[in-house]
């Protein structure tokens, strides 16, 4: 269904995949580990090594090679966890320098956002993803090293994305949703974001089962084509493409042929089906904001086909950590931006902060002219992304990506009874953590109405003028110095 353009059989040359990634990495033990001891995902051996990591402030992407399904037997498939955990990696993955991980790479994404690469169409024959092909019992989900992460969790969860289409449309959407395998061939679904939750009312209302795939792992770029707030109607994999810099390439499904296409360098997919009335209990699971997700009724997929490349990687998230929280924060910082950059003009940089698990907080930056610009830029951005609860606004000598300079900001500019808003019932208080309904927005722009001191500032011109490395003596080395012998 996708429009897509037809490649040569071949599929031309070696497409970007989530191995091609991990060679860039794989020299850099800051970047990249492995384990080879065997572990038990099921009993929290993956989340505790990946935990201990964090405490240190330590996050390589880590790549398990030896563990257990679940069935408690060797998995095939060695575990990947860890991918986005520093922006650094993500501003690699895209094509940036490690310095560019700030300001640089949400400009980038804003960038992106507004190209489309459409995608290109391969023979199932030639598609890596299809080189090992199991359908009827044989495709059985358990047979993954799936991980329990938390320990109320319901159980074992895979945490990466699903692609579907709405009846009738020739666009795919992809998202990232929680399935829970209670057999090797049903699992129940958590499904967050408002488009797939729009396409699978869409489908129910017909009464209808509908294809599905889960996408067990591909190249981080490709993810983070898939994690931006686009609108209805726009085909995933044609902005996937964008990111990846190069066509998406596509195959036909194992189940439905051309009626549904696949990533064909993909490491892992399943294809599943959504009943109309099928619902089982999800959740508990630990979120982003660090908080279990309460047990809810959920639709089901049932499995109809897995394939999977030779070599096959398995991808999972470490949820409500850094992994987590960069994953989607990285590419709605471009996409509020181009929101606001369209329709005020003013916007200089938007970033979403850790101390906000990168979801509910945004520090956004402007060229203020008008002492109503603040509030305008926060109510637009809230509209565009309605999980934000907290909005701050500097001006644009405030580097939205230094946490320490937009507290500054707060703690000097703001007078709490004129700077400070709350906005009631922005929408039902279907989920209890932090403020439910209600919103704050922050103005933490300096005062212009009325006399207000200016801040201190080195010269720009003796800043650009003065290169460290040219003034600062060479560090020499000697016996006594610290922590030397």
């Amino acid at each position: 269904m996708a429009k897509a353009k037809n490649a040569n059989q071949s599929g031309g040359g070696s497409a970007k995949s989530l191995s091609t990634y991990l060679d860039q990495i794989r020299d850099d033990p800051a970047e990249f580990r492995t384990v080879s001891r065997k572990v038990d995902p099921m009993n929290f051996d993956v989340t505790a090594i990946l935990k201990h990591l964090d405490q240190r402030r330590e996050y390589p992407t880590v790549q398990f090679d030896n563990a257990l399904n679940m069935h408690g037997k060797p998995s095939a498939f060695p575990l990947v966890s860890n991918l986005w955990a520093t922006r650094e990696r993500c501003a690699e993955a895209v094509g940036l320098s490690r310095k560019q991980a700030g300001g640089e790479l949400g400009a980038l994404f804003a960038d992106l956002l507004k190209k489309r690469i459409e995608p290109k169409v391969i023979s199932s024959s030639n598609a890596p993803v299809h080189a090992n092909v199991l359908q009827g019992k044989k495709a059985d989900m358990w047979m993954f090293p799936v991980v329990r992460h938390f320990e109320m969790d319901l159980g074992g969860v895979m945490t990466m994305a699903m692609a579907a289409h709405a009846p009738g449309e020739d666009f795919y959407n992809i998202t990232f949703v929680k399935t829970f395998p209670e057999t090797g061939q049903r699992g129940g679904l958590t499904i967050h974001s408002a488009h797939m939750s729009r396409m699978t009312r869409l489908w129910k209302n017909r009464g209808e089962r509908f294809p599905v795939i889960n996408i067990l792992g591909h190249h981080p770029a490709f993810w983070m084509g898939t994690l931006n707030n686009t609108p209805w109607g726009d085909n995933e994999y044609a902005t996937a493409g964008s990111f990846l810099r190069e066509p998406t390439r596509l195959a036909p499904s194992v189940t439905w042929g051309d009626k549904f296409m696949v990533p064909a360098d993909a490491e892992i997919i399943i294809e599943g089906e959504i009943g109309p009335n099928d619902r089982t209990i999800v959740d508990p699971f630990g979120e982003i904001s660090g908080q279990y997700q309460p047990q809810q009724f959920a639709p089901v997929m049932e499995v109809k086909a897995i394939t999977y490349r030779d070599g096959a990687l398995y991808q999972d998230i470490f949820s409500g950590h850094r992994e987590h929280m960069l994953m989607a924060s990285v590419p709605r910082e471009g996409s509020i931006y181009n929101h606001l950059k369209e329709r005020l003009g003013i916007v200089t940089a938007v970033h979403l902060p850790y101390s906000g698990c990168a979801r509910f907080t945004a520090y956004i930056s402007i060229k203020k002219t008008d002492e109503g610009h603040p509030k305008q830029t926060a109510i637009m951005a809230m509209a565009h992304v309605m999980q934000l609860q907290v909005i701050v606004i500097v001006d644009d000598d405030i580097d939205v990506f230094n946490e320490e300079q937009v507290m500054w900001a707060v703690y000097t500019y703001v007078e709490p009874g004129r700077d400070v808003d709350m906005l009631k019932n922005v929408r039902a208080p279907s989920d209890p953590r932090g403020l439910g309904s209600n919103r704050i927005i922050i103005d933490a722009t300096r005062p212009t109405h009325i006399p207000f001191p200016t801040r201190l500032g080195v010269p720009a011109d003796a800043m650009a003028r003065v290169k460290l490395e040219e003034w600062l003596d060479e560090v020499k080395t000697t016996r006594n110095a610290r922590g030397g012998k």
